[in-house]
């Protein structure tokens, strides 16, 4: 057996790696500071079962093909067939078809070093690319996507705009469940409410924010731009819902959605659950964010306040994956691996992949480049 692994963090990327870990013959230990795993993935409890971080899976993806290898593909759900209201220059309607057939017909690559919307703007028009800027939030939640590098945008919108998307049934807490049981049935042990004061000896992967990460080992090179968003969750009679699935306000920066619709067991009968992301700008307040989303509730669901049953909202910074300015690209960001003993893998690591794959990525790189330890290596020499 290799020398024991410590994982903190038991959120996707914690227990991803743990499985991985233990499946190359490490004894591993996770160590999570909330009463369950999950992290960022956690689910509520009834009667309304609001996921408290990304929403979504792509199944397009490589952890999507890594689960499916290990059988941990979890039950999902593809959008409904209702209507997407979409806000863009003012104006609410449907889905405009052109701005799909606009966003296909972009060059297939793009610049690192110039901004999204000085490269739009090469080949469409001023309007057409701020509409394309807003869809740009919904998958990085920037309140100005248009700043971000032309190549890291661009390389998203593609994979977006496939149609790869897909909801867990049950909320993420149905995966994360499945990812624990199999860590557990390989021999990790995973100790929640317990937490870390200081780095572990040994062997560590940090699987947290960069943040955590940061605290934990003084080191302040740990940093990356990130996304401020406020989350409005909401469970609502379902007795006077309008015909629409989703709600994209291009203009404003939010993304409203009745996941109660793709997932009826989100919601007691005759409810809905929808959840609600908005960016924020910096220095914009909570409350200021909330007041843009009830506004776009009063246009797009007219009686939402009357059927209102259930409320919550929180304001969320650094926790919606990375985002790279013009000139830099994943491989610019903080190095997985800090030193012979030690890994970082957060959704901000240095590692390719959309939203929570990022982290995933990095502790696959981080089992790689800890694969053998200092010691291990000398005693293969002394043979």
């Amino acid at each position: 057996m290799k020398p024991d692994l410590h994982i903190v963090g038991a959120g996707l990327t914690g227990l991803t790696a743990a499985i991985e870990a233990a499946e190359r013959g490490w004894r591993v230990t996770v160590a999570e500071a909330n009463p369950r795993p999950g992290g960022r993935a956690r689910t509520l409890a009834a009667p309304y079962r609001a996921n408290l971080g990304t929403h979504a899976i792509y199944v397009d993806g490589p952890w999507w093909a890594w689960l499916e290898r290990r059988g941990l593909t979890p039950p999902i759900v593809e959008a409904p067939r209702h209507a997407t209201l979409v806000r863009a220059g003012g104006r609410l309607g449907p889905w405009p078809a052109e701005l799909s057939q606009v966003i296909a017909a972009l060059p297939t690559e793009a610049p690192v070093e110039e901004s999204l919307r000085a490269w739009l703007l090469r080949h469409v028009d001023a309007r057409t690319a701020e509409a394309i800027v807003g869809v740009v939030f919904i998958f990085t939640f920037d309140h100005d996507p248009g700043r971000l590098s032309a190549a890291f945008a661009h390389q998203r919108l593609r994979r977006a705009m496939a149609g790869g998307v897909r909801y867990v049934t049950g909320g993420w807490s149905t995966l994360v469940d499945l990812l624990a049981e199999r860590a557990a049935g390989l021999g990790a042990q995973i100790r929640t409410r317990t937490r870390v004061p200081a780095l572990p000896a040994g062997p560590t992967i940090l699987a947290t924010s960069l943040a955590t990460a940061r605290q934990l080992t003084g080191d302040r090179s740990l940093t990356w731009p990130g996304a401020r968003v406020t989350t409005v969750d909401l469970g609502l009679r379902a007795d006077s819902g309008p015909d629409w699935f989703r709600v994209m306000d291009l203009d404003a920066r939010i993304y409203a959605a009745r996941y109660g619709l793709a997932d009826p067991t989100l919601a007691p009968p005759g409810h809905e659950l929808i959840q609600i992301s908005a960016a924020c700008a910096p220095g914009e307040r909570k409350a200021d964010a909330e007041r843009r989303v009830q506004h776009l509730l009063d246009e797009s669901w007219p009686g939402w306040r009357a059927a209102l049953q259930w409320y919550r909202s929180a304001l969320r910074t650094d926790c919606t994956g990375a985002i790279d300015l013009p000139g830099t690209t994943w491989h610019d960001r903080p190095a997985v691996s800090r030193g012979d003993s030690l890994a970082v893998a957060t959704d901000q690591s240095a590692a390719p992949g959309l939203l929570a794959e990022v982290g995933i990525s990095a502790a696959q790189l981080a089992l790689q480049q800890l694969g053998e330890t200092p010691m291990l290596a000398e005693a293969h020499m002394r043979v």
